[in-house]
């Protein structure tokens, strides 16, 4: 039985790329929580209902099962068997999933649900309140933070990837209203985890980052091989961001 690591921020933050390649350098699993939002809304939108009806939606929680898995180093996510690891990843899903996270009923049910998937341990988990509510208990957490206008820009490059048309002051000003959302929910706000070691990614790069989680982890006692034995040494000598 490996360690639960919890990796909390908000949007934009980096935390699903680093949470992949942490599960992946160290082989534990992933649980993308906020992927389990985006598909209660995906499939509220398509069965009608409205993301403010709360009874509604917690009931559609408890009819979706989810499922993680990697195939050829890609994140595989199945709700009741089906793939929706690219439909969940538009605008509006995401729009929809800032909506019915505010509802406590919901998250309540879906917290269960994490709960259950990590309860073997040996998984990183990422969300905005995987370290403060769903394991408080943590074996190790971090918290991923920086400007809206650096998180807004990244989210903005994903997006015009996958060919969607939005302009990046549209992002930023989804970004800002994501983070005042989150942050004065009744249920759940996000805030950063007791114990918790705090990165501003704004000006670092992803390796950057991925090197600071790496030299947390080892401190722990958690070993890998790494594939760059220089690399790892120089990852040791790296000062850690508080």
């Amino acid at each position: 039985m490996g360690p639960i690591v919890t990796i909390d921020g908000p949007a934009g933050a980096g935390k699903s790329t680093l949470a992949r390649r942490l599960a992946q350098q160290f082989g534990w699993r992933y649980i993308d929580s906020g992927a389990m939002y985006r598909a209660v809304a995906l499939y509220a939108a398509q069965k009608g209902i409205p993301w403010t009806d709360e009874a509604a939606l917690t009931c559609l929680c408890r009819q979706l099962s989810f499922a993680f898995s990697w195939h050829d180093g890609q994140l595989v996510i199945q709700v009741n068997g089906c793939d929706v690891s690219q439909a969940i990843r538009s605008q509006v899903a995401g729009e929809g999933a800032s909506r019915i996270a505010t509802l406590p009923r919901v998250r309540a049910v879906l917290v269960e649900r994490q709960r259950d998937l990590g309860r073997a341990g040996g998984l990183v988990m990422d969300g905005r309140d995987i370290g403060t509510v769903v394991f408080p208990d943590a074996d190790i957490k971090f918290y991923l933070d920086a400007s809206p206008e650096a998180r807004g820009r990244r989210r903005w490059l994903e997006l015009q990837q996958r060919g969607e048309a939005v302009s990046l002051e549209e992002v930023i000003g989804a970004i800002r209203h994501r983070d005042h959302e989150d942050r004065t929910r009744r249920a759940s706000p996000l805030r950063v985890p007791e114990e918790a070691y705090y990165i501003d990614t704004t000006n670092l790069s992803i390796d950057e980052v991925f090197a600071l989680m790496v030299d947390k982890v080892k401190f722990f006692g958690v070993s890998f091989r790494s594939p760059d034995p220089a690399g790892e040494r120089d990852a040791q000598k790296r000062p850690h961001a508080r």
